[in-house]
């Protein structure tokens, strides 16, 4: 385990990433891998990034909903350290290791 991993784990990470997160996160490993395979027309693009929302949506939402005034300061503080398209990745990844 990493140190940003420990650092959000401590902070509430397995709280915020419930069984609705996951879904939409391996919805978006799927979408993503059919997207790669489609070139030049990608039909996938517009639905990648309905699912990105959605995904990020749920994430600002778990956190809201999950954790404690504290404990939602503390994580958002490293959490909003990484730009959107690393958060993805770090939810896939975290996803990919759990699993």
């Amino acid at each position: 385990m990493d140190k940003r991993t420990l650092m959000l784990e401590l902070k509430g990470l397995s709280r915020v990433i419930d069984a609705d997160v996951r879904h939409l996160i391996t919805k978006r490993r799927v979408i993503a891998e059919l997207s790669d395979s489609y070139e030049p027309q990608n039909p996938f693009f517009s639905l990648l990034d309905d699912v990105e929302d959605t995904l990020s949506e749920a994430v600002q939402r778990k956190i809201f909903e999950n954790l404690s005034a504290e404990e939602r300061s503390a994580f958002l503080a490293d959490w909003r350290k990484m730009p959107p398209h690393e958060q993805l990745r770090y939810l896939d990844d975290y996803i990919g290791a759990a699993t």
